[in-house]
């Protein structure tokens, strides 16, 4: 029994692997149809190719170009400071952190100040209402409450008229003493006052406050205004802000620390753009222009290409070396939030000074940086190349390219590139070996 059940089951297996090859096998053989089939469609419809712009590469006659070493700096450097006396109770921002201009990097104790605010604001407000009552004018309810208190006194006063006659006459007949005329007479007297009093007010009322009032209450509520306006700025000044975006190097002051007027709390430094300083000898800088393009080679970023442009040539030579100052700048590239390129690096600056030679050269533009070698996209174009100014398509494979010196927008290459060939000027960040392109013949 037991070798009839190995036997079943040893035929079992095979059974299960001879079906497990089976499907294997159709599997391949579906697979190489589906292959034969796109590659039929590609035959019949290839992708269509990629517009791109060329240039031809030439032979020109240029200097040949010399290194001069440099130090990169920050394109601009803030010691940031504090405008008031006051204890830093906050410092938000560390040293290597990334700060946006206006962002705040270290608040004083501000309490008093908050609560002159509240004070000052509420005064403000009254005074705002008060004028704004003014401008109104009276109240018809105002006016009516005059105008019945003036209808009284008119009333009061008629009664007096009447009672001090009655008095005069019994005067006369003796039948009344000279104090009760007296008496009646100071009351009319007295009501009439009070009558003209409530008819001035009833004018008045009428009339609306004087416009000397208004500008009176005006001058008020501004002079509150300034004083809200400098408590602001006061607060304003308890909370230090960066000047521009940049990164911080470096903090002068803790928390809890007594800052005084015009101390120091962090140092900020603008790397988006860097600035190289050369010193170039006076037998060379006269062959120098600002705004030419020269490369650059720096050891703390050794495996990328970098293209810098001479923005300024100092006038003024060190007296010792006879030497003058030419600042390139360069644009920084961001890594992971952290700038390439830092404040003191060494840096060789190739300027094209020098005696002037024959030399394969490309516009600058031809040009794919940021790897460990500059690189460019040579176009083989495809079939009969047809007559300048009319388009034509071609391929596209990358060549390595060693750099020279670069003038007037070129750049002088070595190795791997002849004069004559075609190469990708724009539309280069977006090419794959082997891609097909159009363009039109330069």
């Amino acid at each position: 029994m037991g070798k009839q059940q190995a036997q079943h089951a040893s035929t079992r297996v095979g059974f299960r692997e001879r079906t497990l090859k089976m499907s294997v096998n159709y599997t391949l053989f579906a697979l190489s149809l589906l292959l034969a089939g796109i590659s039929q469609a590609w035959a019949a419809d290839p992708p269509p190719a990629v517009p791109v712009a060329a240039a031809r590469v030439e032979r020109r006659e240029l200097a040949t170009g010399q290194s001069f070493v440099g130090t990169v700096y920050p394109a601009r450097v803030s010691d940031v400071g504090s405008a008031v006396d006051g204890r830093l109770v906050k410092l938000p921002v560390v040293e290597g952190e990334h700060v946006e201009a206006r962002q705040p990097i270290a608040e004083l104790l501000r309490g008093l100040l908050e609560i002159e605010r509240q004070g000052a604001a509420a005064e403000l407000e009254r005074l705002r209402q008060m004028l704004a009552e003014l401008n109104a004018g009276t109240r018809p309810e105002d006016i009516d409450q005059a105008r019945a208190a003036a209808d009284g006194f008119e009333a009061r006063a008629e009664y007096t008229r009447s009672r001090l006659e009655r008095v005069s006459r019994l005067a006369q007949r003796g039948t009344s003493t000279a104090d009760e005329l007296h008496d009646a007479q100071t009351e009319l007297r007295q009501i009439e006052a009070q009558l003209r009093g409530s008819k001035a007010a009833l004018a008045l009322a009428v009339a609306g406050p004087r416009k000397e009032q208004i500008a009176q209450a005006a001058a008020a509520a501004a002079v509150q205004e300034s004083q809200l306006q400098r408590i602001d700025d006061q607060l304003a000044k308890h909370t230090i802000r960066s000047p521009f975006d940049g990164w911080v190097v470096e903090l002068f002051a803790e928390e809890g620390q007594w800052v005084a007027r015009g101390g120091l709390v962090a140092r900020i430094a603008e790397l988006d753009t860097v600035e190289i300083v050369v010193q170039v000898p006076e037998m060379l800088v006269g062959s120098l222009s600002q705004g030419v393009d020269v490369r650059i080679e720096l050891d703390g970023a050794h495996d990328q290409t970098w293209i810098g442009r001479v923005e300024r040539i100092v006038p003024q030579a060190d007296l010792l070396s006879r030497s003058f100052p030419v600042k390139v700048s360069l644009q920084n590239r961001i890594v992971a939030g952290q700038p390439t390129l830092r404040g003191g690096m060494l840096a060789r600056v190739w300027l094209p000074v020098g005696r002037t030679g024959p030399a394969t050269v490309l516009p600058k533009d031809a040009l794919v940086l940021g790897a460990a070698s500059a690189m460019v996209f040579v176009i083989d174009p495809v079939g009969v190349t047809p007559a300048a100014g009319s388009a034509t398509t071609g391929t596209v494979r990358p060549v390595p390219v060693s750099l020279g010196a670069t003038i007037e927008g070129s750049v002088e290459v070595r190795g791997g590139l002849e004069p004559g060939q075609l190469v990708v000027i724009r539309g280069n960040e977006r090419l794959r070996p082997g891609m097909n392109v159009s363009f039109p013949q330069p």
